[in-house]
């Protein structure tokens, strides 16, 4: 073996062993940065270069695996909260548009009592008047 593949399965040895101490410890948290682990952070703490991440495909690949093990939950979770939030924000349209419907017809039942009891007091006043005079009024 080469000095540069040697360093290369160095390198995955080491990102393993990471790897392995994160999953035993539960403190991948600690290292996401936008649903991903923070590049700069592991390579400073595993003391290699950013190219290594990079241009090893082991190395990429190992990295994605954990990514998608430890992160990748709370894409869905997003995904369905996401959902979610879209479902009840139409429920809450429909909601209101239902409210509108039934002011718009409670105005419209409101104002047709107001004419109606207007009529009924004209009758009443009239029915009173041939009460008295027995003749119906002009």
């Amino acid at each position: 073996m080469s000095n540069g593949q040697q360093k290369a399965q160095e390198n995955v040895q080491r990102l393993t062993t990471w790897i392995t101490e994160r999953n035993i410890q539960k403190d991948f948290g600690e290292y996401e940065r936008q649903g991903k682990v923070n590049r700069q952070a592991l390579c400073a703490e595993l003391d290699f270069s950013r190219s290594v991440v990079n241009q090893n495909p082991t190395v990429r690949a190992l990295i994605e695996e954990a990514e998608s093990l430890w992160y990748g939950a709370k894409e869905q979770d997003k995904k369905a909260h996401e959902a979610a939030r879209e479902r009840s924000e139409k429920r809450v349209a429909k909601t209101n548009m239902e409210v509108s419907r039934l002011m718009d017809e409670l105005a419209r039942v409101k104002a047709e009592n107001s004419e109606l009891r207007a009529r009924l007091r004209k009758y009443a006043a009239m029915e009173q008047v041939m009460q008295q005079t027995g003749m119906l009024p002009r």
